[in-house]
């Protein structure tokens, strides 16, 4: 986790602590166990909270258990394991769960604090060549993608970086998602996603972008990753002479 990201998380804490919940909330009446879930929910301090105790909770949140108050309470425990790649239930259903609350008529702290802290989650994950980053970085991606208002930011982040995780986390995606990309335009994830897809697509086909992958390839040819390099360059030329024969055509 980035320092940036740890700051934000702190902000998050500090914006959201005046939103207090209790053992009390409300919840579906189909729900037998209500009492004991906020029980358990409740004996533990909110830092102290892990992904496990706040799953049950993250997925019911606002539509069968608690409001949205109650939502903001737990949220920079939520997002703080998010950061962790300790996701409450899943990334997706976190966010969504902002426009279930309507975030867009919270403060506007508070809506500045939540994009922060989106965009510094994008650059940490981005950056991040742990096996555990490897294996979530396209839920990560889709949702960020998704929820985060501007989409030429998420890509002006990956430009800029020049890490080793970055370049792995392209050239799999591309490889990986070839056929959902560039054939069914769309970006996959828990929800499959068609608003982002052609800026992406035209973004990854770029001169800039293919000479970015060229370099890294021999920048990293020792790597074990090498060859997925290879695979992606050779996807982004084959997907270039489709674009370039589509439009002569």
């Amino acid at each position: 986790m980035t320092s940036r990201l740890k700051n934000n998380i702190k902000e998050l804490y500090e914006t959201f602590e005046k939103y207090h919940s209790n053992s009390n909330m409300n919840g579906s009446p189909n729900y037998d166990d209500l009492n004991k879930w906020n029980d358990e929910l409740f004996s533990k301090s909110l830092t102290e909270l892990t992904e496990d105790d706040l799953s049950r909770f993250t997925g019911k949140a606002i539509t069968t258990w608690g409001n949205a108050n109650d939502y903001k309470h737990f949220l920079p425990r939520i997002f703080e394991l998010t950061a962790e790649l300790k996701t409450p239930y899943e990334i997706w259903i976190a966010f969504d769960k902002l426009t279930l609350a309507e975030w867009n008529k919270w403060t506007e702290n508070e809506q500045t604090v939540i994009q922060e802290f989106m965009i510094a989650l994008w650059e940490s994950i981005l950056n991040d060549n742990s096996e555990k980053a490897e294996w979530e970085f396209k839920d990560y991606f889709s949702a960020i993608a998704h929820f985060y208002p501007n989409f030429t930011d998420l890509l002006n982040v990956w430009n800029k970086s020049e890490s080793k995780a970055s370049i792995k986390h392209l050239s799999e995606f591309i490889v990986d998602e070839q056929t959902s990309l560039f054939d069914r335009k769309k970006i996959s994830g828990f929800h499959d996603q068609k608003e982002n897809a052609e800026e992406f697509i035209s973004w990854i086909l770029s001169d800039k972008m293919l000479n970015k992958v060229q370099q890294k390839y021999f920048e990293f040819e020792t790597e074990s990753f090498a060859e997925k390099i290879s695979w992606a360059e050779q996807i982004i030329v084959n997907e270039r002479k489709k674009y370039s024969t589509q439009q002569r055509v």
